[in-house]
């Protein structure tokens, strides 16, 4: 079987990585991003994402360009930070005009038929409506439909809201791209969900779609990770990975949508360092999993405000952080809930999204309120904090925690999947 999977954001390779895991070596797969670097999202050759298969191939944008090889290597440096990344209005000037010429000089089909040996048997792209309609997405679906290829569409999270209404369910996300081809899914083209969204279901219409789970949450995946959160930890030393979106200047409370404003992670982080502070012979090692889009200068102006010196960003996937972490402390990200069926005791920090979320959407409160760690207010926290930190309580939590979410996520999809594109191919 020869599959394409196209990636915008990172997200997505949560979904398919464990799937590629346990494909066929026969297989041939090529990830390529429509970004110029995976350097936006991790700081390692993007291939250690996976634990044993090494049959996967990443490239980006800029290796089916016609540059030189020289060149490759300039633009590589010159894209290497994502937009939110870049502070210096100079260098974000020198980036746009870099993207520029990539999407202009790029070959993808030439750079595809040539890896495949002809077309693959299968195209996944994500469900994230946010593709760029620039020249290289317009070369890449117009071939996807003149070819018919077997196009999915592959979930970006474990979890989304079931019943909030939001629109548009497009590639694009923009409803007024009137022209080819992206006014459209793709012909030959299969929605996935993670789970049942009445709404998206009702807005597809005609649109083959398909409810498969998250194979992220299998325990033929996690397992082989050998995750151990008791036997890392030490009487005097803990370990604690902080699960943190990204901060803007404003917050977007629209339905289906939410966003940190610089006060909310401040306080979080504030109220962290009190507790810390109060702590008699325990030496805490913050580790920080950003969501992709994180600003690390503005993060480290925060840390340095509060005199937060014991700290490390991981920039990698979810299941590589919670390597060597006693417990996780979260705000509101569906990451939580990986981290805690991956076996890691997890401290929901109490915060306007996830109220707003559970008010939205009724499954969401179901879920949320159910968990040991949920925490209701700071006062709360306060509580829980002081409980995850004796390694018995935590692990009892964990336990209960773990099979109040077996509820919600079924556990087997990765061989449910993997039947179902042998029967495509």
């Amino acid at each position: 079987m020869k599959i394409l999977q196209l990636v915008e954001e990172s997200p997505s390779l949560d979904f398919t990585v464990p799937i590629f895991e346990f494909l066929d070596k026969e297989d041939k797969i090529l990830v390529y991003s429509t970004k110029s670097s995976y350097e936006h999202w991790y700081d390692h050759d993007p291939i250690n994402l996976l634990v044993n298969n090494k049959k996967v191939d990443f490239s980006t944008v800029i290796d089916s360009t016609k540059l030189s090889s020289f060149f490759k290597r300039i633009f590589k440096l010159g894209t290497k930070n994502n937009r939110d990344n870049i502070n210096n209005f100079f260098h974000r000037i020198i980036n746009k005009l870099f993207n520029e010429i990539i999407d202009i000089t790029s070959e993808p089909i030439d750079f595809f038929e040539d890896y495949f040996d002809g077309l693959p048997d299968l195209i996944l792209i994500e469900t994230r409506n946010d593709l760029k309609p620039n020249r290289v997405n317009k070369k890449i679906f117009n071939w996807i439909n003149k070819n018919l290829i077997k196009t999915i569409g592959v979930p970006v999270s474990s979890y989304t809201l079931e019943g909030v209404k939001w629109s548009p369910i497009e590639p694009f996300g923009k409803s007024n791209l009137g022209y080819k081809p992206f006014n459209d899914f793709p012909k030959n083209y299969e929605y996935w969900l993670a789970s049942k969204q009445p709404f998206v279901i009702e807005q597809l219409k005609e649109t083959p779609h398909k409810i498969v789970g998250y194979p992220g949450v299998d325990s033929k995946w996690l397992n082989l990770f050998k995750y151990d959160h008791v036997r890392k930890n030490s009487s005097d030393e803990v370990n604690i990975l902080l699960n943190i979106r990204h901060f803007g200047q404003k917050r977007n409370l629209e339905p289906a949508k939410g966003k940190y404003v610089y006060e909310d992670v401040f306080n979080f982080l504030n109220t962290l360092k009190t507790y810390m502070d109060g702590l008699d012979g325990i030496k805490v090692n913050l580790f920080i999993k950003p969501h992709y889009y994180v600003n690390f200068k503005s993060f480290e102006e925060i840390f340095n405000k509060l005199e937060i010196k014991n700290y490390e960003f991981l920039r990698t996937s979810i299941y590589n952080s919670l390597m060597n972490i006693n417990f996780v402390i979260g705000l509101h990200s569906s990451v939580n809930l990986i981290s805690t069926l991956a076996g890691i005791p997890t401290l929901l920090f109490p915060q306007v999204l996830t109220e707003k979320f559970k008010n939205e959407d009724s499954k969401t409160k179901t879920i949320y309120e159910g968990l040991q760690g949920y925490c209701k207010n700071e006062d709360e926290f306060k509580l829980k904090f002081e409980l995850f930190l004796d390694k018995e309580k935590r692990e009892e939590m964990l336990q209960k925690d773990k099979k109040h979410l077996r509820g919600f996520f079924e556990d087997g999809t990765i061989e449910d999947i993997k039947k179902y594109l042998i029967s495509l191919a």
